[in-house]
């Protein structure tokens, strides 16, 4: 009896534990500070980063992290993705979702957690994906989970970013590296000043950087990248081994030594191919020709696949295999392309880029192994081609916005060296339209439009011709902004040039072009090319305004006015200077026909938040002066 009374006291105290257990909120709303809720759809409650180097050979990552989901915008920064492949193993995943007061919904099973290939285009890796994707509908609540990453090999270290985006919080968010050798990495920080702590533990150096209570960003428009503002923690080895090849990071000229001896030897091409390789270029007159000749080449015989497996995500495949199996990644391709050069007697270098349109440039004053693209320079006697060897369509010598302006480090056999890519001018950037619409008294018009894009504005016109005649149409149905209309005819080309062209002609019927009211006529000059609005009002601006780039857009339409209509009203001569841009507009009229005449020059800027005002109103303008109209009154 006395045995039994003891069991269930036990029992009773067992249970009353678990039951006090499960109601030990975890990460409450009621904790996130009132200001850290302004502007924010989620807030990272806690995000731990533990970096454990234990030798040149091998590196530890910890990741412990809660983030709570206040509405449904915040779901984005719900979703749980942990990559990880056979050289970056991942343990220990943990997922749990708990309600806005901290308790428990579920804790989520491995088999609820999808685990699939993230090879895309890859026919050569063993990266894949943990994911896990909330239904949650309840807001708030929140998704706390864990995960430890190993490598063996290793070439960088992840550096530290407390933000996920705009309108997310961060109440707690700390970087650990611990190391028994300090030496063995660098550190740089951007931002605040954020001293570390710096503590030893059985012989190891930990150095932790904390941050607390940082408010969400809210999107600005012509504010600079996000990842520009707020704190960030760059990291890398000073010394490192892949594949049984050492390197450091003392100077770029030393990391670019380290690659140099990863691609030796992989430049070699059988008597077979060389022969083929000197009989294609031996009627050229130039190095450009021959460069050209042999990049055409590139592109018609190969493809682009990702190469991501063991040192194939570092290392190029040898150019023989290329020329024999006609598919590489980036490294394999450029490498390739270098070859090809080479049988030709033309040097060529081997170029790490970091590929994105908006980025922070690299610190030249930090080396690290940087990059997640490989381009070719060919740095010819009065010129320097650069060469996309990935893309099947790019002209020879021209880069996109992803791969422009940016410094990058160039490769030879001994080493190299950072350069800089090509600054696309204004002059290069243009679009221009031109063309002849015919109304009718009715307000019905029928257009000849040509529409030519160079240089940066080039992309949009040339992707159209590689879409069949009837996607064509499709397309230009969905982005022509114009009332109701019918394509009778179009046709598109473009010129594959240092500063590529393309073409767009267009034969329209348009309904409703002009308007009628009483006994007049109003016909918009310009419903092609119109800038609709104005950046909106933001109150107490934090960041400047940013443009990256310069383009210039000019229009030259001719309109033949109805029988039956006199002119009326005729706008004036505009012209807007400004340091954001210039605005010119101008109406011409001989008779029955009118001629407008626009330019709009877009300059690149980095300006304080203060001209901010300043810039909407320059844009205000440009929007009233795209407004006008012709006024027609009947005879």
């Amino acid at each position: 009896m006395k045995f039994r009374y003891i069991y269930l006291l036990l029992l009773t105290f067992l249970c009353t534990n678990q039951l006090s257990a499960k109601k030990t909120p975890v990460f409450p709303v009621s904790e996130i500070p009132e200001e850290l809720k302004e502007n924010a759809d989620a807030v990272i409650r806690l995000d731990e980063t533990i970096v454990e180097i234990n030798s040149i050979y091998n590196l530890k990552y910890s990741y412990n992290r809660a983030i709570t989901i206040l509405n449904e915008s915040g779901d984005e920064y719900a979703e749980v993705l942990a990559s990880y492949d056979k050289s970056m193993p991942l343990s220990n995943l943990q997922i749990a979702l708990y309600d806005g007061d901290g308790m428990l919904i579920e804790k989520v099973k491995s088999s609820e957690i999808n685990d699939y290939s993230a090879s895309g285009e890859s026919m050569f890796s063993d990266n894949r994906v943990k994911q896990y994707e909330t239904v949650q509908k309840n807001y708030p609540y929140t998704i706390v989970y864990s995960y430890n990453q190993s490598l063996n090999e290793y070439t960088s270290i992840a550096g530290w970013y407390p933000y996920d985006g705009y309108r997310c919080a961060v109440q707690a968010s700390t970087y650990t590296v611990i190391s028994s050798d300090p030496s063995c990495f660098k550190h740089k920080l951007y931002g605040p000043v954020i001293e570390p702590e710096e503590t030893n533990v059985k012989g190891k150096t930990s150095i932790c950087w904390k941050v607390n209570n940082l408010k969400a960003y809210k999107y600005e428009p012509y504010s600079s990248p996000y990842s520009m503002r707020g704190p960030l923690l760059i990291c890398a080895p000073t010394k490192f081994q892949y594949d049984k090849i050492a390197g450091n990071t003392s100077s770029w000229n030393e990391l670019a030594k380290w690659f140099s001896k990863l691609n030796h030897g992989r430049d070699v091409l059988d008597e077979n191919t060389i022969a083929e390789v000197k009989e294609m270029v031996k009627d050229c007159k130039t190095d450009f020709e021959k460069v050209k000749t042999l990049y055409e080449y590139l592109q018609n015989k190969t493809r682009y696949v990702s190469i991501q497996v063991g040192i194939g995500s570092q290392q190029p495949f040898p150019a023989q295999d290329v020329q024999d199996k006609s598919y590489g990644d980036c490294k394999a391709l450029s490498n390739y392309m270098k070859t090809l050069l080479k049988v030709v007697d033309i040097p060529s270098y081997y170029t790490i880029i970091t590929s994105a349109n908006k980025r922070r440039d690299l610190d030249t004053t930090f080396v690290k192994n940087f990059g997640n693209h490989i381009i070719l320079m060919v740095p010819l006697q009065k010129d320097t081609v650069w060469l996309e060897c990935t893309n099947k369509f790019s002209p020879c010598g021209f880069l996109s916005s992803s791969t422009d302006d940016r410094t990058v480090l160039a490769i030879n056999e001994n080493g190299g060296h950072l350069v800089r890519t090509p600054v696309y001018k204004m002059e290069d950037n243009t679009q221009n339209k031109s063309g002849e619409i015919i109304i009718n008294a009715d307000g019905t018009a029928s257009a000849n439009i040509t529409e030519e894009c160079r240089g940066l504005q080039y992309s949009y016109l040339a992707g159209l011709s590689h879409l069949s005649p009837e996607d064509q149409k499709k397309k230009i149905y969905s982005d022509l902004e114009l009332p109701d209309f019918r394509i009778k005819n179009h046709e598109v080309s473009k010129e594959l040039t240092r500063i590529p062209s393309s073409v767009l002609k267009l034969e329209l019927d348009i309904r409703n072009y002009a308007s009628k009211s009483g006994d007049r006529l109003f016909i918009p000059l310009n419903l092609i090319n119109r800038t609709n609005k104005a950046p909106k009002k933001v109150r107490n601006r934090k960041t400047g305004i940013y443009y990256k780039r310069e383009y210039c857009d000019t229009d030259s339409i001719q309109f033949t006015l109805p029988d039956g209509y006199e002119m009326e009203s005729i706008p004036e001569k505009k012209v807007i200077e400004s340091d954001f841009g210039n605005y010119y507009s101008e109406v011409k009229q001989d008779g029955k026909k009118v001629t407008y005449i626009r330019k709009v020059e877009y300059k690149k800027f980095d300006l304080p938040a203060e001209r901010y005002d300043d810039l909407r109103n320059y844009k205000k303008t440009v929007v009233r002066a795209d407004k006008a109209k012709l006024v027609l009154k009947k005879i």
